[in-house]
């Protein structure tokens, strides 16, 4: 009989065949079977023979009187009689139970040998199809498809985040769940398999040990087996498939649990790897708002698409003085709380860019001139206590919006760029508008601090 063996999974079909006598081990392990078999019907025959001498000499005297047939009829009767038990005991059943256990043996080996090639395909298949996804949304589809292949129709749920410390941003549920049976961990970090960094079977969830990611108290009586998601070596996720309390079958699943989630888990990491780098070529690293090349991009998409927009530059007034009076760690600080207020002003598909210096450069898609000002009017108006809140020193910004839905960007950020020049002709602290005929309309300014103390 030949052995095919894969790691720790053959480990207790191994030792079980090591204690079956019909195995072969050694050079002369098939003898064995062959040697007990002739000693079991040699001893057979003679508990047999030695039973019907007996027994004949005993009935030798009553059976003097009869006649040959009777005779012959009598003998082959007791002969019978006498080798019925030890035939059956002594060769019957052991051939039996040897016969049942090598059935069971290779019936062991047939379902490990099947899991291990259905493992196999899911490896083939899942590595094939992660290596055509090239976002997260793309890996969450296919994870999805896995998580069904790898657990043969059990009920499955996957759990993912961002980060150990992030809540839990995805939860993908295949097959039928009860509510008590749904893992309700919050983030990754509250996952014992995640901790442990291996899989995991909980046998029952009402015992004491249950993983208490289950909604308690638990007040379903079932099994789980999971296993974490890692990217970049740390845990963001959990795989697991569930089952009636001491399901053994969810043994059997962890292996293809494993290798789904491996596989998940190695795409995510290269992915997330290169939507960072991604991120990070296209942001200004110290305001976190897009760079002047992701803005020209976008406008020149826009323009490809012949979508209509408005252009806002904007600039913060007497930059220089607040490097200059209170220091450059501070004129950061204004930047970024500029960022941060524009942010709360604009909707999904508006893009802030950091043009250079201490200007900005706004993308306004599908929206009027008057929406735009109006918009820019609400940053302003928020500045002041913004400024107050963060400790930073006031300051206030010049804005200039274009709205020229037939001409170029690059037109249309030279008409910006003039309002921006008129609103700093014009005193700062104001939006003017600019037209594709040239610039206007302006939108005088607030009364503000600035403006009350008389500085220009």
């Amino acid at each position: 009989m030949t052995h095919i063996r894969s790691g720790g999974m053959m480990n207790k079909i191994d030792m079980a065949a090591q204690n079956l006598a019909s195995v072969p081990t050694g050079a002369n392990a098939p003898a064995k079977p062959r040697n007990r078999f002739e000693f079991r019907f040699w001893l057979t025959l003679g508990l047999v023979a030695v039973a019907h001498v007996l027994l004949h000499t005993a009935l030798e005297r009553q059976w003097a009187g009869l006649a040959a047939p009777w005779r012959l009829v009598l003998e082959a009767g007791l002969l019978l009689m006498v080798a019925v038990a030890p035939i059956w005991f002594f060769l019957i059943v052991p051939v039996r139970r040897e016969a049942q256990t090598v059935r069971e043996s290779l019936e062991r080996e047939s379902a490990s040998l099947h899991e291990r090639l259905r493992t196999h395909d899911l490896n083939v298949r899942l590595t094939a199809a992660l290596d055509m996804a090239e976002d997260e949304e793309s890996v969450m589809r296919i994870a999805r498809q896995a998580l069904t292949l790898a657990t043969d129709g059990v009920p499955a749920q996957m759990l993912l985040a961002d980060s150990p410390e992030s809540p839990m941003r995805h939860d993908l549920v295949e097959g039928w769940t009860s509510d008590e049976g749904r893992c309700y961990v919050e983030r990754p970090t509250d996952c014992p398999a995640v901790r442990r960094g291996m899989g995991t079977v909980f046998e029952d969830s009402l015992t004491l040990s249950a993983c208490r990611g289950m909604r308690g108290p638990m007040a379903a009586n079932c099994a789980a087996a999971c296993t974490p998601i890692t990217v970049a070596g740390t845990g963001v996720g959990v795989l697991r498939a569930l089952g009636p309390a001491g399901d053994p079958v969810l043994y059997r699943l962890l292996q293809s649990l494993n290798t789904a989630a491996h596989h998940v888990g190695a795409r995510l990491a290269v992915v997330r790897s290169i939507s960072a780098s991604a991120r990070e070529a296209a942001t200004d690293p110290l305001t976190g708002a897009a760079n002047r090349r992701s803005g020209e991009a976008r406008l020149a998409e826009l323009a490809q698409h012949s979508d209509a927009f408005i252009l806002a530059m904007i600039d913060i007034d007497f930059f220089k003085k607040i490097n200059d009076g209170h220091g450059h760690e501070v004129g950061d600080r204004a930047l970024k709380l500029l960022v941060e207020v524009l942010r709360g002003c604009l909707r999904r598909d508006d893009m802030l860019c950091r043009y250079g210096g201490e200007e900005f450069l706004l993308i306004l898609p599908r929206v009027d001139i008057a929406m735009a000002e109006s918009m820019l009017q609400r940053c302003r108006s928020a500045l002041p206590s913004a400024c107050s809140r963060a400790g930073l020193p006031e300051f206030t910004i010049s804005v200039g919006i274009a709205d020229a839905p037939n001409s170029d960007p690059a037109q249309q950020m030279r008409a910006a760029d003039a309002a921006l020049y008129k609103a700093k002709l014009s005193g700062r602290d104001r939006i003017v508008c600019a037209s594709q005929d040239g610039i206007d309309t302006q939108a005088p300014a607030t009364a503000s601090a600035r403006d009350a103390s008389g500085t220009p």
